[in-house]
């Protein structure tokens, strides 16, 4: 083997290393932003990590299926929405059942790294979950037994095998309940 050919073998290496390193230093760090953000606002609580989703939506859903991101309010800073549970030593019981106090969230950006967050809805979480969040584009979206309404920046859905919600925001911070499908 030659010189030349050990030297471009030896800085091939390093630079999937440092690619390697790249993600591993930077791309947990954004996870960590969002679960920071939920220790502060509801402590004992986190965001739902994919493996405690069931086998369908861990095969269709790509990344968690319990956290999104998107511009949710009326202002141009980032905000996400999570599935959280409560991380207690032990899980309730119901029916033989182990479940968790869970709730829907969205947390908006304030600007400086930091986030204020809002319940949209509390629920028993029962593991395997079966519902995940996702983002509602703009557009019209038809709410059950009610007239379209206009969704001017993204939405927060979530989505089960057999109903769809949108939670669409309000003037004044509070977000307008839509069943998109049953």
């Amino acid at each position: 083997m030659d010189q030349h050919t050990l030297r471009n073998g030896v800085l091939k290496t390093a630079l999937s290393l440092a690619w390697i390193l790249c993600l591993l230093l930077f791309a947990p760090a954004r996870a960590d932003e969002y679960q920071d953000a939920i220790a502060k606002a509801f402590p004992g609580f986190q965001i739902l990590n994919p493996s405690e989703f069931n086998t369908e939506i861990q095969g269709t859903v790509k990344g968690n299926p319990g956290l999104i991101t998107g511009r949710f309010n009326d202002d141009d800073l980032d905000d996400f929405a999570a599935i959280i549970r409560e991380n207690p030593i032990r899980p309730r019981e119901q029916g033989g059942r182990r479940y968790y106090l869970g709730k829907r969230v969205i947390c908006h950006g304030s600007g400086t790294g930091q986030y204020r967050c809002q319940v949209l809805s509390q629920m028993p979480i029962f593991l395997p979950y079966g519902t995940y969040v996702s983002r509602v584009s703009p557009g019209k979206v038809q709410c059950n037994g009610e007239a379209a309404v206009t969704i001017k920046r993204d939405a927060v859905g979530f989505e089960s095998s057999n109903v769809a919600v949108a939670y669409i925001y309000q003037p004044g911070g509070s977000y307008r309940k839509c069943v998109t499908a049953d």
